[in-house]
């Protein structure tokens, strides 16, 4: 979706609205955490030469890389709530933190357009419908195919990248989620109160795990997160899944 607002907003970016990343401090109060185990991650070999184009927001526009700030949004690691359920990947505060992996303070459109100035052309989100003989419509996304990768300062200093499949498994079988190619589907703009909104700052929803139909990057798999349309079934994977509050980048970039 090449809206106008989103186009100017992008140039803005570009033209060196720079600033100092914020550390997100959004989530809600809970109990201290005994330290998770390290995730398997790989060291990030050729960190591109990113530029701050707004709080918490970088970009190689040339390299086609987007990258933003953000915090572990669950704990999976208490043990009375050993099933933490997904349905996002990342989300924006005080939206659906306690179901998803990352939550970041910089606003779903100005993503949209750091994308849109790194060169990836968004399409629109999938659909998840009940049709009027009962049957269920799945309508995968369209747009660009993107890579998502988490990043994690290791107690050295060097930034790790992690695959967000590595900290997600099916309940009861470790199964690892198999959603193919994330997709720039770029949300969509919808009238509320008489105003024209770019839909996921008012959702949230930035990178999906299920299909809620406003995700700025969302799945190839569509998946309903209602559950009488499809059984929930992905979690938190707590041998892999840093500590609650762990600061995390989340790279966008071009499929290898």
């Amino acid at each position: 979706m090449k809206h106008p607002a989103l186009i100017a907003l992008g140039c803005a970016l570009v033209t060196g609205c720079a600033g100092e990343p914020p550390h997100p401090d959004n989530l809600p109060a809970n109990e201290p955490e005994a330290s998770a185990p390290p995730p398997p991650a790989v060291a990030d070999p050729t960190p591109p030469a990113l530029v701050d184009l707004a709080p918490g927001l970088r970009a190689d526009v040339r390299a086609g890389v987007v990258e933003f700030d953000g915090l572990v949004a669950v704990n999976a690691h208490d043990p009375r709530t050993p099933d933490v359920y997904l349905e996002l990947l990342v989300c924006a505060p005080d939206t659906r933190e306690h179901e998803s992996l990352i939550v970041t303070n910089v606003p779903p459109s100005a993503i949209h357009a750091a994308l849109l100035a790194a060169g990836f052309t968004p399409g629109e989100p999938g659909r998840v419908t009940q049709l009027a003989d009962g049957s269920i419509d799945r309508r995968p996304p369209t747009g660009d195919p993107v890579r998502v990768e988490f990043l994690v300062q290791s107690a050295a200093g060097a930034w790790r990248t992690h695959d967000p499949a590595s900290w997600v498994m099916r309940l009861g079988t470790h199964e690892r989620p198999s959603w193919g190619p994330l997709i720039f589907a770029g949300s969509r703009f919808v009238v509320r109160a008489g105003r024209e909104r770019y839909d996921a700052d008012g959702t949230g929803v930035i990178v999906g795990l299920t299909t809620f139909g406003s995700e700025v990057i969302a799945p190839t798999l569509t998946l309903s997160p209602d559950s009488w349309v499809d059984e929930p079934a992905w979690v938190a994977d707590p041998d892999a899944l840093p500590a609650r509050a762990t600061p995390v980048r989340v790279r966008v970039s071009r499929p290898r």
